[in-house]
C-alpha cells in the first residue's frame, strides 16, 4: 500500500466499496460489519510482530481486555464530564502501551525468544482472565465502576465527541469511524514496514544475531514493534467495548487468544491488507458457525488453521488476492 495509487487499485476499490455499503444495507447488517472490523486491529498488530518479526504472541487479548476495562472504568467514573470519551480512549491506550512496554522489555531484554514468547504471553493472558473472573464481589470497584467478575462490566457510555458533527460513535457513524481508522492504521503500518526500523525488524526475523552484529539495536526495534501491536490490540478492545456496551473476562480467554492467530495465519501474515480483509471474513465465518454451537466454530477454525499452515503457508486470502490481480489486467496496470 505505497503512495503510488496505481499499484494499489484493489485496495482503493475495496475501500470505495466499503464506503458505500451503508447505502445498500440496513442497520443490523451494518452493525455486524462494524463488529467484524473491530477485530481487524488486533489482527493487524499480530501481523506486525509475527508476519514481520516472526514473534508469535498469544497474549494480544490481554492488551485487548486491559484497554477495554480501562476505557470502561474511566468512562463510567467520569460520565457526563466534557471530553470524557477522548480522554477515556487516550488514557486506556496509554495504560495499554505501558503494559506492552513492560511485557516486551522482559521478553526481549530478558532473552526470551521463539516458542517461549508464545508460552509466556499466553500465561499472562490467562492470568489476567482468571483474575478478572474473581472480581465479582462489591469490594472490586474502582470509583463508581464495578468489575463484576464473570459477568463483566456493562453500562459504559457510547463514545462521543463534543462540537463535532457526527456526535456519538454508533450506528452508521460507528461504521465510518472504524473504517476511517482502519485506513489510517493500514497506511501507517505500510510506512512502518518500509521504514529503516521496519526493514531492521524484517531482517531480525531471518537472523537477529547478524543484524545485531551490524550495529543495530534489535531488542529496541522488537520492543517498539511489540508496543505497536499492543496498542492496536487495545484499539480493538476499546472499539469492541463501545460496540457492545460491555466487556467480560471471556474476551481474554484461551479461545479468544487463539482466534487472532487463525485469522492472521489464514489471511496471510506478511500482507496487512490481506489480514484486514481476511479478518473481516473469518470473524464473520466464526460468528456464523457459532450459531450452531461455539464448539463447532472452534473445530472449524482449528481446521482452517491446520489447512492454511500445511497447504497455504502464505495465507489463503493473500493467495486469492494475488490470483485476482493476475486475472484482472486493469489491477496490474
Amino acid at each position: 500500500m505505497k503512495t503510488d495509487y496505481k499499484k494499489n487499485k484493489l485496495q482503493i476499490l475495496t475501500f470505495i466499496i466499503l464506503g458505500i455499503i451503508p447505502l445498500f444495507i440496513d442497520s443490523y447488517y451494518l452493525d455486524n460489519i462494524s463488529y467484524f472490523m473491530c477485530w481487524t486491529f488486533i489482527s493487524l498488530g499480530l501481523a506486525v510482530i509475527w508476519g514481520m518479526g516472526g514473534i508469535l504472541s498469544f497474549g494480544q487479548t490481554a492488551f485487548f481486555g486491559l484497554a477495554g476495562y480501562g476505557f470502561s472504568v474511566i468512562s463510567i467514573n467520569f460520565l457526563g464530564v466534557a471530553g470524557v470519551s477522548l480522554w477515556s480512549i487516550v488514557l486506556a491506550l496509554i495504560l495499554t502501551g505501558i503494559f506492552g512496554l513492560i511485557v516486551g522489555y522482559f521478553l526481549f531484554y530478558g532473552g526470551i525468544y521463539d516458542v517461549f514468547i508464545g508460552i509466556v504471553t499466553l500465561a499472562i493472558t490467562l492470568v489476567f482472565e482468571t483474575f478478572m473472573q474473581q472480581t465479582a464481589g462489591p469490594e472490586y470497584t474502582i470509583g463508581s465502576a464495578r468489575l463484576n467478575g464473570f459477568n463483566g462490566m456493562q453500562g459504559m457510555p457510547t463514545i462521543g465527541f463534543e462540537n463535532i458533527p457526527f456526535g456519538l460513535v454508533e450506528g452508521v457513524t460507528q461504521y465510518y469511524f472504524i473504517l476511517i481508522l482502519s485506513i489510517i492504521v493500514l497506511i501507517s503500518l505500510y510506512k512502518f514496514k518500509n521504514s529503516k526500523m521496519g526493514l531492521i525488524f524484517l531482517a531480525s526475523k531471518e537472523d537477529r544475531d547478524r543484524v545485531s552484529s551490524l550495529g543495530h539495536n534489535v531488542q529496541k526495534v522488537q520492543l517498539i514493534a511489540f508496543t505497536i501491536a499492543s496498542l492496536l490490540a487495545g484499539i480493538s478492545g476499546i472499539l469492541y467495548t463501545n460496540w457492545g456496551g460491555y466487556i467480560t473476562p471471556d474476551s481474554m480467554g484461551l479461545v479468544s487468544a487463539a482466534l487472532p492467530v487463525v485469522y492472521v495465519a489464514a489471511s496471510g501474515k506478511k500482507d496487512f491488507f490481506s489480514v484486514f480483509i481476511g479478518c473481516i471474513f473469518f470473524v464473520w465465518l466464526s460468528q456464523t458457525l457459532a450459531i450452531n454451537g461455539k464448539q463447532f466454530a472452534i473445530i472449524v477454525m482449528g481446521l482452517i488453521l491446520v489447512i492454511s499452515t500445511r497447504f497455504f503457508p502464505d495465507g489463503i486470502i493473500l493467495m486469492l488476492k494475488n490470483k485476482l490481480v493476475e486475472k484482472i489486467k486493469w489491477l496490474q496496470s
